[in-house]
C-alpha cells in the first residue's frame, strides 16, 4: 500500500544525523537517468586534472534510485558500485528494530529510504544523489533538509541536535500524467507536487522542455518559497566558450539550450538523452558551485566537456538495454528491454524500436517485431501499447512475479495485457491463435522461449514494466549468464 507522508520517516530519521549534502531529483521521466548521469559527472571531477588543481580530495557519492531491479539493495550505491548485502541488511535490521519498538508503522518504501539515508551516514558520503519515489511534496525522500524538533530527556536535558543538511540543488525532470490518483489529474496539479521538494535558498534545475504550463508552476512556486533558478549559460561561462566546449555542448544539449548559448545543434544524440543531459550538467555544475570552496571552471582539460561525455559512456539496466538470452533460449541475436510504463517513456522506446524495423527491413525485408508485453494491473496498458505496436507484430504477455519490499505492486492479468495488445494491433492481427494462447501467467521464462520461437533472429523487444525488466534479469542470473 501506498502512504504519502512524512511523519513516519521523521519519527524513523528523528536521532540519525545526515549530515552530507544531497542531490534531490524528482520528474515523471528521466529522474533515474539523470541520477545515474549526476553520479557519473562526480566521478569524473573526482578523475579531473581540475580537482588536483585545485588540491581537493575525491568526493564520496552516494546515489539511492528506485525500484530495484533483482535485489533490494541494488537501488543504493556508494561511488557507482551497489552496496553489499551485508551492509544494507546490517543497517535494514536496525531500522525495523525502531520501527517495531517506536510503533511507527512506516512503509516499506520508508523503511527502504531510511535504510538507504543511514548507510550514506554510516559510509560518510560527502554529496548523496537521491530520486524521488512517487511525487514530491510528499514523498519519503522529501526529508532531506526538513527542520528537525529537538528532544529533551526525562533530566529535562536536550539531546544533541539532529544534522539534517539541505540539498546543494533540486532538479526536476520531464512532467507527464502518471499516478494521477496520488498526484493530481492534471499537469499543472503534478508539477506543483514535484515542485514540493523545493526549498528556501536552494537553487532549482528543471528540463526546459517541460509545457509552459509545467515551467510556469515551477517559476512561480520558486518564486514563493525563495528557490533561485539556475542559469545554464552562467553556469557555463559569462564571457567566450573555448571551441571544443562548444562542439560537446552542441552535440548533447537540447534546442532550447542551445539557443540561450548562440550555438546550433549537431550529431545525432536523442532528444530525451539531450534533455536529461541538460538537467543533469546544470544539477552537478550547481552542486560543485555550492559544494567546492571556489567555483569549478573549464580551463583545465576541458572540464565541461569531460562531464557531457558522461551519458555517452553510460549503460543503464532495463532502459534500452541491449542484452543476450542465449543462455535461456539459445538465441542469438540480441534482446532489447525496457522498463517503459507510461506514455511519454513508450514514445523514446518507439524512437528505438522504429531503428530495429528499418533494419530489420533491409536484412530481411520485414519489419515485424515481436514482444514480451507486462504491466501493473494500475496501468492504462492500451495507451502504454498504442505508439509501439505496429500492424503484423507478434507478442507473448506474461505476468511479473511478487517484487521484494514493494507488495503493493500487482501485476496486470496477462490475458488482459494479450486483449489490450491485440486490440491495438487490430482483431486481424496474430492469425487464429487465442489470446489465451499467448497469454503465459508468471510464466516469464515460458514466455520469453516462446517469443524467441515466434521471433526466430528478427528483433524481440521486452517492455511494459521494469518488474518485467527485472524478472528476466533475475531468470539470466539464475540461468548463470554473464551478460546482465
Amino acid at each position: 500500500m501506498i502512504e504519502l507522508g512524512l511523519q513516519r520517516i521523521s519519527r524513523l530519521l528523528s536521532k540519525t544525523h545526515l549530515p552530507w549534502r544531497a542531490i534531490h531529483v524528482a520528474g515523471t521521466n528521466g529522474k533515474g537517468s539523470i541520477c545515474v548521469y549526476i553520479s557519473g559527472m562526480l566521478e569524473a571531477y573526482n578523475e579531473s586534472p581540475l580537482r588536483l588543481h585545485q588540491k581537493q580530495p575525491r568526493i564520496r557519492h552516494g546515489r539511492f534510485t528506485s525500484p530495484h531491479l533483482i535485489d533490494r539493495w541494488d537501488c543504493i550505491s556508494i561511488n557507482q558500485k551497489p552496496v553489499s548485502s551485508s551492509l544494507f541488511h546490517e543497517i535494514e535490521k536496525k531500522v525495523l528494530l525502531r520501527n517495531a519498538r517506536e510503533d511507527i508503522n512506516a512503509s516499506e518504501f520508508e523503511l527502504l529510504t531510511a535504510t538507504a539515508f543511514e548507510i550514506f551516514t554510516h559510509e560518510k558520503v560527502d554529496i548523496g544523489v537521491i530520486e524521488v519515489g512517487m511525487g514530491g511534496r510528499l514523498d519519503a525522500t522529501n526529508v532531506l533538509g526538513q527542520p528537525v524538533q529537538s528532544e529533551s530527556s526525562s533530566s529535562g536535558e536536550e539531546h544533541e541536535p539532529v544534522i539534517r543538511a539541505l540539498p546543494l540543488v533540486t532538479a526536476i525532470a520531464k512532467i507527464g500524467l502518471d499516478h494521477q490518483t496520488f498526484l493530481g489529474s492534471t499537469l499543472q496539479a503534478i508539477a506543483a507536487e514535484k515542485a514540493g521538494i523545493l526549498k528556501a535558498g536552494v537553487p532549482l534545475v528543471y528540463d526546459s522542455s517541460n509545457p509552459p504550463e509545467v515551467i510556469s508552476t515551477f517559476q512561480t512556486l520558486a518564486s514563493q518559497i525563495g528557490a533561485p533558478i539556475s542559469n545554464l549559460m552562467s553556469l557555463l561561462t559569462t564571457t567566450q566558450i573555448p571551441d571544443s566546449t562548444q562542439q560537446s555542448i552542441a552535440e548533447t544539449l537540447p534546442l532550447p539550450d542551445l539557443k540561450s548559448l548562440g550555438l546550433a545543434p549537431e550529431g545525432i544524440t536523442p532528444t530525451h538523452t539531450r534533455q536529461n543531459t541538460s538537467v543533469a550538467l546544470q544539477a552537478t555544475l550547481t552542486a560543485l558551485n555550492n559544494f567546492l570552496p571556489s567555483a569549478p571552471s573549464n580551463e583545465h582539460n576541458d572540464f565541461i566537456p569531460t562531464l557531457l561525455a558522461v551519458p555517452s559512456q553510460t549503460t543503464f539496466p532495463g532502459r534500452l538495454q541491449s542484452l543476450s538470452i542465449h543462455s535461456i533460449t539459445h538465441r542469438k541475436a540480441p534482446v532489447l528491454l525496457d522498463g517503459a510504463h507510461n506514455a511519454q517513456s513508450a514514445a523514446v522506446l518507439a524512437e528505438a524500436v522504429a531503428k530495429l524495423r528499418n533494419e530489420a527491413s533491409a536484412a530481411i525485408a520485414s519489419t515485424k517485431v515481436t514482444w514480451l508485453l507486462a504491466a501493473s494491473d494500475s496501468k492504462n496498458i492500451e495507451e502504454l501499447l498504442a505508439p509501439l505496436l505496429k500492424p503484423g507484430d507478434a507478442f507473448c504477455a506474461v505476468e511479473f512475479g511478487p517484487v521484494d519490499g514493494m507488495p503493493w505492486v500487482k501485476a496486470m492479468g496477462s490475458e488482459k495485457v494479450g486483449r489490450a495488445a491485440r486490440a491495438v494491433l487490430g482483431e486481424g492481427s496474430g492469425g487464429d491463435v487465442d489470446v489465451a494462447e499467448w497469454a503465459f501467467g508468471r510464466d516469464v521464462v515460458g514466455g520469453l522461449k516462446r517469443a524467441s520461437e515466434i521471433a526466430d533472429e528478427g528483433p524481440l523487444v521486452v517492455a511494459g514494466s521494469l518488474y518485467l525488466v527485472g524478472s528476466v534479469l533475475r531468470a539470466l542470473r539464475e540461468s548463470g549468464s554473464d551478460k546482465i
